[in-house]
């Protein structure tokens, strides 16, 4: 890896946080002017991580401050906001989102020891915790949901991997952070509820056969019972970037058999023979604004478990590699073969689907100084990714530098 383009490439990403927080503390997605100048919580947590991660202690406690003032009375966090915490959204629950918010407040806290903050929001700590319960199915312990980290209810309608890792940690932390500040009596019952969800996510959402963790158990309505006879009822076992997320959000350790076996069938069929990096799920979902391929954020997120079990060569052929495709020291969203994004853009025009916003993003891409190479690189740069690689980057460096 090399190690100059590597630091370069942390210290613009580092530069792109600063200057992506509007004062109000929210974290743009992207920057203005691009496709996502909105402030989305899961984007938004995942950037207070490496606001975190890179020494940005204020900043981290501002973006928290900003998310947490603009909870929904019923304590879920919306889709996206403006940067007033105005309400933007224009997709359904997402309540992986409302998990994401407590886990980074929770990192927040181990980090800080800032108890007077964890006091003065912890009536919407509750109310969070309090959401993401009302969710829960206590047929099969796991949290209900519509869209998840790929908003994409075809494949994530129901009891999904990355959802019911992110709330099960989130509302863990929450207990955490209730015993800090002695509440600890408010928070002992949402443990046990919490560890309920935890075992289920090990043992309902793990296949023996694959030996793997799989992506999500279709269930239409939360209120079916029993389950079996729910119109959806079905199981995704697609390979999918999410099912990292027992092992991401601290409910497994890397080292145990089965996280390290999941990340290997990863590897051996998300990651890219043409370009390398990892793909976020198998091409045939069809769903690819852009074109097929890797993407960043999901390639680093894996750096984390090489790291986690000392594999030195391919925490660096992952991190490496976006070192290697970021494009004046930033990173998109994606990158695809120009095929593959030409054959998404006709297959969106011909049948009608390619609104407004997909048309502003095809003409970013074809203006991107990689098109001339035959790279279509969505919306660069993209915050996400830039977070995630300085944590796994300062990761790395306290590891092996």
């Amino acid at each position: 890896m090399n190690q100059s383009k590597a630091r370069r490439l942390y210290e613009r990403s580092i530069a792109l946080i600063k200057e992506n927080q509007h004062p109000n503390g929210g974290f743009y997605a992207s920057p203005p002017g691009t496709r996502y100048a909105y402030i989305y919580p899961r984007d938004h947590s995942v950037i207070v991580l490496g606001a975190l991660s890179a020494d940005l202690i204020q900043e981290a406690r501002l973006g928290l401050q900003f998310i947490l003032d603009a909870q929904k009375p019923n304590g879920e966090f919306s889709q996206r906001y403006d940067v007033d915490g105005v309400d933007r959204s224009y997709k359904e629950l997402q309540i992986d989102s409302t998990g994401l918010v407590l886990f980074a407040l929770g990192k927040y806290h181990e980090r800080t020891e800032d108890d007077a903050f964890i006091a003065e929001y912890w009536e919407k700590i509750q109310k969070s915790v309090t959401f993401i319960l009302h969710n829960k199915n206590d047929e099969i312990d796991l949290i209900h949901t519509i869209n998840s980290i790929h908003e994409y209810p075809a494949y994530e309608h129901g009891f999904e991997i990355y959802a019911n890792s992110a709330c099960c940690s989130g509302i863990l932390k929450a207990v955490q952070m209730g015993n800090a500040v002695g509440r600890a009596n408010e928070v002992s019952d949402r443990e046990k509820e919490a560890k309920k969800v935890r075992e289920s996510i090990l043992t309902r959402l793990w296949s023996p056969f694959l030996r793997s963790f799989i992506k999500t158990i279709r269930i239409k309505s939360i209120d079916s019972k029993p389950l079996g006879y729910d119109p959806f009822s079905s199981v995704v076992t697609d390979p999918d970037a999410s099912e990292y997320a027992p092992a991401y959000f601290e409910l497994i350790e890397d080292s145990d058999w089965r996280v390290i076996s999941t990340v290997k069938r990863l590897n051996a069929e998300l990651w890219d023979p043409n370009l390398g990096g990892l793909n976020r799920y198998p091409e045939y979902w069809d769903r690819n604004n852009g074109g097929y391929g890797p993407w960043p954020h999901f390639t680093a997120q894996l750096v984390r478990h090489f790291l986690k079990i000392d594999d030195r060569d391919m925490a660096e052929k992952y991190l490496g590699w976006c070192v290697e495709i970021a494009h004046n020291d930033e990173l998109p969203e994606h990158i695809a073969p120009l095929m593959n994004f030409m054959v998404w853009e006709e297959n969106y025009k011909r049948v009608g689907i390619l609104r407004d916003d997909k048309v502003r993003l095809v003409e970013q891409i074809k203006k991107h100084g990689k098109w001339e190479e035959g790279l279509a690189y969505s919306v660069v740069p993209l915050l996400w990714p830039h977070a995630e690689y300085i944590c796994r980057y300062n990761d790395y460096k306290r590891k092996y530098l």
